[in-house]
């Protein structure tokens, strides 16, 4: 059995597939809306707080960093809406950041796992005919023998 590699050309042509899937889209926007609306929400209620005066660039960079969960930020939500918008932004980040991640990975491994059970089943037949082979055989020898 052949060990297969794998080519560039191969990974490039998988990758141009997944962006051509509509899923992908999906997701895009999905991620991308979320982004935009929490920074908006974000920005409405705690753009404006005592604690300090928010830019509107500083709340997409906060909604990113918690959508995509990097975590990068330097302030705490004060008011209970703002807080509201951050554990929203938390949840639809987790299931927005594991969904792509599946998906770019099962379009990328998928044709290797579909190829290595096809090897399992190949080795498997032979064993079974292996099998089948040296039973005939013993049973030739008992005919001789016996």
């Amino acid at each position: 059995m052949a060990r297969r590699t794998v080519t560039l050309a191969q990974y490039k042509s998988r990758l141009l597939a997944l962006v051509k899937h509509p899923f992908f889209w999906f997701l895009t926007i999905f991620g991308n809306s979320v982004i935009l609306f929490g920074s908006v929400l974000i920005y409405f209620f705690e753009g404006h707080s005592d604690q300090r005066a928010l830019q509107f660039i500083d709340c997409i960079l906060w909604s990113t960093g918690l959508v995509t969960t990097i975590g990068y930020a330097d302030f705490t939500p004060q008011s209970m809406g703002g807080k509201l918008v951050v554990l929203a932004l938390m949840m639809c980040g987790t299931l927005f950041v594991w969904s792509y991640m599946g998906f770019l990975v099962t379009g990328m491994i998928t044709p290797e796992l579909s190829s290595l059970e096809q090897d399992v089943h190949d080795v498997e037949k032979e064993i079974k005919d292996m099998k089948v082979e040296s039973q005939n055989q013993n049973l030739n020898k008992e005919k001789l023998g016996g």
